[in-house]
């Protein structure tokens, strides 16, 4: 004899039919109510037999939805974000017509770094007084490997001092060091990360759109220093001590920071001097 199992797929007899919907019972005879809104158009009738999936509803009562969830319970996997409460957390679609709530303790104080409508995270489903969703890694490492120096898209699992750890839709754990963010960060967001190299736990690596904002943030501090002196006594040519001790930057980043300015036509390099000649836009 089977109980009703909630979070579940459930194979459930129709049982009756209400003015608004329908009883179904399982082999114990216990009842749950169908509501003709989760019925998902199926024209069904009673005494047949069906696969309904069971939750609470808003009223906290036991209900049935014929609407397949996309994670039942104990599952994991990718949800996407359908509404933010500033109070009690975040709501993510489950493929029913009831969104499952991220609790707010499962995410950041900070609410700037909350998701975003649209955005995805791993999650598992739980149940509690409720189903509910809180935040997963996967047990295991896949099977598959990653490739040093190729690009994938995942999204932002986890943000800390260290750095942030971004998941790949493949499910492989990929973390990026605090000194190569720049920018701002949120729970969810989709990112797209060049792998470096593998550790024992994961992958390292950089976020493709770092190099673009580093490069203008950096082009942006010569630029402000040039404002002021017009001049500096650095090229591309110059010691990376040099360049160090004026901008704390290392050569690389200098050399992208004023070939940037070279190319809106801001700087020009005369007699091993790099030279304001324009403005900043």
């Amino acid at each position: 004899m089977e109980k009703f199992e909630i979070g579940k797929i459930n194979f459930l007899k129709v049982l009756r039919k209400t003015d608004i919907g329908y009883m179904l019972e399982n082999k114990l005879h216990e009842e749950v109510f169908l509501h003709n809104n989760e019925t998902n158009y199926l024209n069904i009738k009673p005494g047949q037999n069906v696969k309904a999936f069971l939750y609470f509803d808003n009223k906290g009562r036991l209900a049935a939805t014929l609407y397949e969830p996309i994670l039942t319970l104990n599952e994991i996997g990718f949800l996407k974000v359908t509404g933010i409460n500033s109070k009690l957390g975040v709501f993510l679609d489950n493929g029913i017509k009831k969104d499952v709530l991220l609790s707010k303790d499962n995410l950041m104080k900070n609410q700037n770094m909350w998701p975003e409508i649209g955005d995805q995270l791993l999650v598992k489903i739980i149940l509690k007084n409720r189903l509910l969703a809180e935040f997963t890694y996967p047990k295991n490492r896949p099977t598959t490997q990653l490739e040093i120096g190729q690009s994938y898209l995942g999204t932002i699992q986890k943000i800390e001092m260290a750095g942030i750890k971004i998941l790949t839709y493949d499910l492989h754990e990929v973390f990026v060091n605090e000194h190569l963010l720049r920018g701002k960060y949120r729970l969810g967001q989709e990112v797209e990360v060049k792998i470096t190299f593998e550790t024992n736990t994961g992958y390292s690596g950089s976020l493709i759109a770092n190099k673009e904002i580093t490069m203008i943030d950096d082009a942006k501090l010569v630029y402000d220093y040039l404002l002021k002196y017009k001049k500096v006594s650095l090229t591309s040519e110059s010691s990376p001590e040099a360049i160090k001790e004026v901008f704390n930057l290392s050569k690389k980043a200098f050399k992208r920071a004023i070939g940037h300015l070279y190319k809106e036509r801001i700087v020009d390099f005369v007699d091993n001097k790099t030279i304001l000649i324009g403005e900043l836009k």
